[in-house]
């Protein structure tokens, strides 16, 4: 890890795929808007797999993304549940584990 090149995800804000079906009736914050806590603005799972090469081309080595649990706010550090993927990131089988 000393040579690693860490590259810290915020799933929310990062980049938003549109392929996510729990997103389907949430009404979203405007891309780029200013951010809030209750405010979700549809970055998701599949948005950083999109990401991937991008990211490797830049020379990331390493992802630290912040929690992916489901949690009322945005930023998602209060969890309901530590081992369930929230449904508006996608879904774990998704996600590639």
């Amino acid at each position: 890890m000393a040579d690693a090149v860490i590259y810290q995800i915020f799933p929310d804000r990062f980049r938003r795929s549109g392929r996510v079906d729990a997103q389907r009736h949430l009404a979203l914050k405007p891309w780029g808007a200013d951010p809030c806590e209750e405010g979700f603005q549809g970055g998701d799972l599949y948005g950083v797999i999109d990401a991937l090469d991008r990211l490797q081309a830049m020379g990331i080595t390493c992802l630290y993304l912040t929690p992916i649990f489901s949690s009322a706010a945005n930023h998602r550090y209060h969890a309901y549940d530590y081992f369930e993927v929230d449904p508006l990131l996608g879904a774990m089988q998704h996600s590639g584990t």
